[in-house]
């Protein structure tokens, strides 16, 4: 197409590198990076297949805010998210080390609990 790079990236929402807690079914992991339309991160697992592209996985993504003088909050951000792809980056002795990216299917919960 005219006036396109090559390499340029199409993107509905500018990503933030931040590293997060991220739960999901029987397995905590962290945040490469998070958009508002989704999120990338990696997981140790033995089965590859609970990752595969279309599969509907529940998330919850912790952030914790300390304000100066009033302590500390834990906003979670829960719902489900669509693995759009997969790569392996790693074998390990536990397991494939993957890179997952989740587009989110909705817009997520969001609950704030203070300390």
């Amino acid at each position: 197409m005219k006036g396109m790079e090559k390499n340029s990236e199409h993107r509905a929402s500018e990503r933030m590198d931040r590293t997060l807690q991220i739960s999901l079914p029987d397995q905590e992991c962290e945040t490469i990076n998070i958009s508002a339309s989704g999120v990338y991160f990696e997981a140790i697992t033995s089965d590859i297949n609970a990752f595969s592209p279309g599969t509907t996985i529940p998330i919850e993504i912790r952030v914790v805010i300390t304000t100066p003088g009033c302590g500390e909050s834990v906003v979670r951000f829960k719902g489900n998210g669509s693995v759009a792809r997969n790569d392996i980056k790693d074998v390990t002795c536990r397991g494939n080390r993957l890179g997952v990216a989740l587009e989110f299917k909705d817009k997520l919960n969001i609950s704030m609990k203070e300390s």
